[in-house]
């Protein structure tokens, strides 16, 4: 046994010796960054959003490497672990650049200047997440079957739609929706998140902006009111129906002029109306269906109606005005 007495022990090495051990111990408990993790050659991005499983958050759930080397260091350096998870499951939690940047620096020491950091970090506790980029791409993969019902050639712009959707669970899908079929213009879509039995564990919304550019009928010529709409005074033009709504397709009819249209400008649907079976100053054949006698003779139409409805004609023969019901486009009875 030693004595205090013996002046073989060097105190100082002594110390110095318990200094030295405790410190090999502390390193070792630290993630051993070699390589091209010691220097800056190495090259990450922290997301902006995430899901960590816990208890602590792993530099491989918030990052991806950017660069060759960084791949090639990621099985160590996705393994270093930062600060401590929420214990609560589905906890978000979202932390600014600034204060992401001393944590990160706080536990990773100067290789954290290694990484390239977003605005801000939003972090669930277990569960998945829907970041923007697959989220849009789900979008337009869900919009573009939709599309060939519209015709023309269609394109997509102005999505607005959630930086990212959260889900509680791994197995909980996002299922796409719309109440409406797709349109030119304004569109809104629904984003559900749907557990496997088909609960409902989420809901937002995003909007799209569909242009459709095709072929729309429009004035050859300045045309009138009350005017037929024949062949000769149609033409066709390419427009996007985002910013011309309720256009005539061109079929259907016939049709006449409900108001006025200048040339070159788009046929819509209230532009036109039927044009009547029977129409003003039209000449008709009259017919008197009596019980034991039956006489046609010529008339002339008053006003406008179609079948089964009535109209004043009159007899060109007597001069006066009759009210008969439409039969077809030349015929008018009175019983």
């Amino acid at each position: 046994m030693w004595s205090k007495q013996n002046p073989s022990i060097n105190t100082n090495g002594v110390v110095r010796y318990v200094l030295a051990a405790g410190l090999a111990i502390l390193l070792l408990s630290v993630p051993v960054l070699t390589g091209a993790a010691k220097g800056n050659r190495w090259k990450g991005l922290v997301r902006n959003v995430a899901c960590v499983k816990g208890p602590d958050v792993l530099l491989g759930e918030i990052a991806d490497p950017v660069n060759d080397t960084a791949r090639l260091q990621w099985p160590t350096l996705s393994s270093i672990k930062l600060w401590k998870a929420s214990d609560r499951q589905g906890h978000v939690v979202t932390v600014p650049r600034d204060k992401l940047a001393k944590v990160l620096k706080y536990y990773m020491g100067d290789v954290a200047d290694n990484l390239a950091l977003p605005s801000q970090l939003t972090v669930q506790t277990g569960g998945r997440v829907v970041d923007a980029v697959e989220l849009k791409q789900r979008i337009v993969a869900f919009l573009t079957p939709r599309a060939k019902d519209l015709g023309g050639d269609v394109s997509f712009k102005n999505v607005q739609m959630p930086n990212y959707v959260f889900f509680p669970n791994d197995y909980d899908k996002l299922v796409i929706s719309m109440s409406d079929d797709l349109a030119p213009g304004r569109n809104e879509i629904i984003l559900s998140g749907i557990t496997p039995d088909g609960k409902v564990v989420s809901r937002r919304s995003a909007v799209v902006f569909a242009d459709v550019w095709k072929a729309v009928p429009v004035a050859a010529r300045p045309l009138n009111r009350m005017e037929r709409v024949t062949r000769d005074k149609v033409a066709f033009q390419r427009m996007n129906m985002a910013y011309n709504r309720d256009v005539w397709d061109g079929t259907g009819g016939p049709w006449r002029m409900a108001r006025t249209l200048g040339r070159g400008q788009v046929f819509t649907m209230s532009h036109l109306e039927p044009v009547p079976l029977i129409e003003r100053g039209e000449m008709v054949t009259l017919v008197y269906n009596g019980h034991q006698v039956r006489l046609s003779i010529k008339a002339e139409a008053l006003g406008e109606a179609g079948v089964g409805q009535q109209v004043e004609v009159r007899n060109l023969q007597s001069n006066k005005i009759i009210l008969a019901t439409v039969v077809d486009g030349e015929t008018v009875v009175v019983r």
